[in-house]
C-alpha cells in the first residue's frame, strides 16, 4: 500500500500523476492508493480495490519525507514517472450546467506562514466584480471550509480559518453560486461538484495556495492570480518556478495563459480585464486595449 500524507496542493501536483504512472506501468496490481476522505474523484483511473480511504484531518509532511519523485510544488518538473490526468475529459459532459460563460473564483482567508491572511481577495473588489460582471457572465465562488456544517467528501487540514464577510455574497448577487453552500445544502460530494464545474470553466481568478494548483489542470484557458509571498520577504516559495515552469505549466497539455500579480493594485486591475474577456468557440479574446497588462503579469 501506497498511503498519502500532506497537502491537497502537493497531492494534485505531484502525488496523484505519480499514482496515474503506476497504474499506466501496471504497478498497482495487489496494492491500493490510501489517501483522505472526499479524494476519490481525482483518482477516477483507479479502480474500488486499488483505492482505500481514510479519515484523519490533512498535515504537511516535510519534502524529506515525501517519498515520490518531483515532490515539491516550490520547485517540481515534469517528470517521466508521472501522468496527468484529464479532468475536463473526463468530467467535461457531468454535473451542472450553466447557460452563460462561468468565471470560477477561488479564495481564502487563513494564517499563513504564521504571519497572518496575505493571499486573498479583498471583499470589495470581490464585491465590484460581481456588480460588473452580473450581466456576461456566472460566478462560481469558492473559499473551502467557508459553508456552515460539513460538506460532504471534503476532509480540512492544519491550516486556521478565519472569519471572513463573503458568506452573503449568494444572497446579493443573482450571478453568483457559492459552491460550499451549494454542496452543503444539496449534499452534494464536494469535490464531484467542484471537478464537473471546472471541466466547464475557461476563466479563473484565484490566490496563491494549494487550492489554486487544480487549476492548472484545466488548459485551454486564462487565470488570474495573485501571489502576495514578497509581502514577507520575497524567500521564493512558488514565485516565479512554480508559474513559469513548474506545475502551471504542465498539468494540462495546454496549459492556462497565467496572469500573476504581486499586489492587491494589479490584482484588482486584473479583475477588470478578466470581465472584458470574450469566449468565442473555446477561444479567449482579451481586448486589444488591454493586452498591455496581460503581457506585464504573463508567466
Amino acid at each position: 500500500m501506497l498511503e498519502y500524507t500532506g497537502e491537497y496542493g502537493a497531492e494534485v501536483t505531484t502525488f496523484i500523476p505519480f499514482a496515474a504512472w503506476l497504474k499506466r506501468e501496471g504497478m498497482l496490481q495487489g496494492r491500493r492508493i490510501r489517501t483522505y476522505d472526499g479524494m476519490k474523484p481525482y483518482y477516477f483511473f483507479l479502480s474500488e480495490d486499488e483505492l482505500e480511504i481514510k479519515t484523519e484531518q490533512r498535515r504537511w509532511l516535510p519534502m524529506r519525507e515525501r517519498y515520490w519523485p518531483s515532490n515539491s510544488t516550490y520547485h517540481a518538473t515534469a517528470s517521466p514517472w508521472h501522468v496527468y490526468p484529464d479532468y475536463r475529459q473526463h468530467y467535461g459532459g457531468r454535473g451542472l450546467t450553466f447557460q452563460r460563460p462561468v468565471i470560477y473564483v477561488q479564495n481564502k482567508f487563513v494564517i499563513e506562514w504564521g504571519v497572518g491572511p496575505v493571499n486573498y481577495i479583498p471583499v470589495g473588489a470581490l464585491h465590484q466584480f460581481l456588480a460588473e460582471t452580473s450581466d456576461r457572465f456566472t460566478i462560481v465562488y469558492s473559499r473551502p471550509g467557508s459553508a456552515s456544517g460539513k460538506q460532504r467528501g471534503y476532509t480540512r487540514d492544519e491550516n486556521l480559518e478565519l472569519s471572513y464577510p463573503d458568506s452573503r455574497l449568494a444572497d446579493r448577487y443573482s450571478n453568483l453560486v457559492h459552491l460550499e453552500r451549494l454542496c452543503a445544502d444539496q449534499a452534494l460530494d464536494y469535490n464531484q461538484t467542484k471537478l464537473e464545474i471546472l471541466a466547464k470553466c475557461h476563466l479563473f481568478v484565484s490566490v496563491q495556495g494549494g487550492g489554486a494548483h487544480i487549476l492548472a489542470a484545466f488548459g485551454h484557458s486564462l487565470m488570474l492570480l495573485l501571489d502576495r509571498e514578497e509581502y514577507l520577504g520575497g524567500d521564493g516559495r512558488e514565485y516565479p518556478h512554480a508559474y513559469r515552469h513548474g506545475p502551471y505549466k504542465y498539468l494540462s497539455k495546454f496549459p492556462p495563459r497565467l496572469l500573476v500579480t504581486r499586489t492587491f493594485r494589479d490584482f484588482i486591475l486584473g479583475l477588470q480585464l478578466i470581465k472584458q474577456v470574450t469566449l468565442d468557440a473555446g477561444s479567449i479574446i482579451i481586448p486589444r486595449t488591454l493586452k498591455s497588462f496581460a503581457d506585464k503579469w504573463a508567466l
